[in-house]
């Protein structure tokens, strides 16, 4: 009964450990993700300080895993290309090392001491009314929660030493040389995928060894949780294009070389560590982590640009597939960044899918022949219905990221989203009303005066000009996005619906018009003017969302 309490309360203070980071990085990424992604390109002007960036940013949010992500989503949406994804990949795995010199300065202290005091701190920023200073307390919070479940790691793992039979186990497996640090680079796999921190990981590694396992067999649990850390971005690729596919393989690569170079050379490594730089063994391990990353870093550096043309060269040539929108609920956070710029990338679709209803729409206008008529119609159908499914499968989507537990900005920016989707959506269903109006006015031979087909025109030449800005207001960056022209083009469009109105009650007075045509241009008119109100209000949301 001791034993299983004692292996309880193990794997009690190994979940709070996994805990606490968790709690950590989500609140560094909550204050530092949206800065960054406002100067990611001006950042990573060239290779050097692609990945200083990158670094900066993984020890900003505590978590190369959460960094991969956030790096996947940028390549996801467009915003950086492969040169750019692969330099921030090697800046997040120098950058992850510093979460364990953390993690080794709390175990130098009386945890127990540097714990509860730290609790007192946050406790009156964590009740703030202020978003920020409430993160704040949660750092501090986390970091308290993270020198608990230290203090009882230290207290409850077994020591090694105190145990001949697994003493002698470690010993006859260190007589199968390679194969045994291929078991342990394994191992180091396993845990960090069951776990999703390499610094978890790592650090159960160190503490194995301050308790007796020999510290080249931890050394090979270090590059395997590297290794290991890879697989939640391989997750969250599997939503994404090919691009993000192939940084996700790139981490992996970059990490598999440096676990092959020093599965070879580690113990040369450690040697080296333990004479000149220190004697204390989570020193070496942390040290032996920090220096297999900066070499693996300067050995790669100088074939990015390499890497990065011939990957695009490869995958360049190849159609993307549009994949139905995926919903992952990541381990480590709740990244929504890279969940809403998947969605934005259906929203392309769903716009372009818009302005092609409009274009046809217009052809109607002119048009005298039936069967044409028909066929536009029939068009339109195709399209309001290709229009629906997006619709339907973003607006899941959203909802989904919405019930997640997120910044403010970010829960905003999803219901800009949706509420996009909505008028470009209703877009549709108006242009079907309208084609069979068209359609019912030719089949009565009900006639317009050319004054009136004048103003049908210049309806449509307006909603053409507003749907191509749509889909570039879509494409831009924060900076390039404007509402004037909308605006002006919304206004225009207000101004001939109130002409085109008057017009045709000055027709109907003169006696030149039928009632049926006049019902017919008066069902026009007013649809024409709703699609205008729905497309401006499509850009105007589109600007808030882009400037927020």
């Amino acid at each position: 009964m001791h034993l299983i309490i004692q292996i309880l309360q193990l794997f009690g203070a190994i979940a709070l450990f996994i805990f606490a980071i968790k709690l950590l990085s989500e609140n560094l990424q909550a204050l530092s993700g949206s800065n960054f992604k406002r100067t990611l390109n001006k950042l990573t002007r060239n290779n050097f300080s692609t990945i200083v960036t990158g670094t900066l940013f993984t020890t900003a949010i505590q978590s190369s895993s959460a960094a991969s992500v956030f790096i996947l989503g940028f390549v996801n949406a467009g915003l950086i290309n492969l040169r750019k994804a692969f330099g921030l990949i090697l800046g997040a795995n120098i950058g992850t090392t510093l979460t364990l010199w953390l993690v080794y300065f709390g175990m130098k202290f009386d945890l127990l001491q540097l714990a509860l005091p730290l609790i007192i701190i946050a406790f009156p920023f964590y009740l703030s009314k202020k978003r920020n200073q409430r993160k704040i307390g949660g750092i501090l919070f986390s970091l308290s929660l993270l020198f608990l479940s230290l203090y009882f790691l230290k207290t409850f793992l077994p020591s090694i030493e105190n145990h001949q039979k697994l003493q002698e186990f470690f010993q006859h497996l260190s007589n199968y040389g390679f194969l045994t640090n291929l078991l342990f680079i394994l191992f180091g796999i396993l845990l960090t995928v069951l776990v999703h921190f390499s610094s978890a990981s790592i650090t159960i590694a160190i503490l194995l060894a301050s308790k007796g396992l020999p510290i080249e067999l931890a050394a090979m649990i270090v590059l395997g949780a590297n290794i290991g850390t890879t697989f939640t971005a391989h997750l969250v690729a599997a939503i994404g294009d090919k691009y993000t596919k192939v940084v996700a393989a790139f981490h992996t690569f970059f990490n598999l070389v440096v676990a092959f170079i020093f599965m070879l050379l580690g113990n040369l490594l450690l040697q080296f560590i333990g004479a000149s730089i220190s004697s204390n063994i989570a020193v070496q391990l942390i040290t032996f982590d920090t220096i297999t990353n900066l070499v693996g870093v300067l050995l790669l550096t100088p074939f990015i640009n390499k890497l990065a043309f011939y990957c695009q060269k490869k995958y360049f040539s190849y159609k993307r597939t549009d994949n139905k929108l995926e919903f992952y609920a990541i381990p480590f956070g709740t990244n929504s960044d890279l969940y809403k710029n998947e969605a934005n990338k259906k929203l392309l679709k769903l716009a372009s899918t818009t302005k092609q209803t409009i274009y046809t729409l217009g052809r109607m206008i002119t048009e005298s022949d039936e069967e044409k008529i028909l066929v536009f119609r029939e068009r339109i159908l195709e399209l309001e219905k290709e229009g629906d499914q997006l619709e339907r499968e973003v607006n899941e989507f959203l909802n989904e990221i919405a019930d997640l537990d997120l910044p403010n900005e970010n829960t905003i920016a999803i219901h800009q989203l949706i509420t996009l989707c909505h008028h470009l959506e209703s877009v549709g269903d108006i242009a079907i009303k309208i084609s069979s109006i068209h359609r019912r006015r030719r089949m009565t031979n009900s006639y317009f005066t050319p004054k009136m087909r004048t103003y049908l025109v210049e309806f449509q030449i307006n909603l053409n000009q507003t749907t191509r800005i749509l889909n570039q207001n879509l494409n831009e960056t924060q900076e390039e996005v404007s509402i004037k022209q909308a605006e002006f083009i919304e206004k225009t469009i207000n101004t001939i619906y109130k002409e085109a109105e008057v017009n045709l009650m000055k027709t109907i007075e003169k006696d030149k018009l039928m009632t049926t045509s006049a019902l017919f241009y008066k069902d026009l008119i007013q649809n024409y003017e709703i699609l205008g109100d729905h497309l401006y209000k499509a850009n105007a949301t589109i600007v808030k969302l882009k400037n927020q």
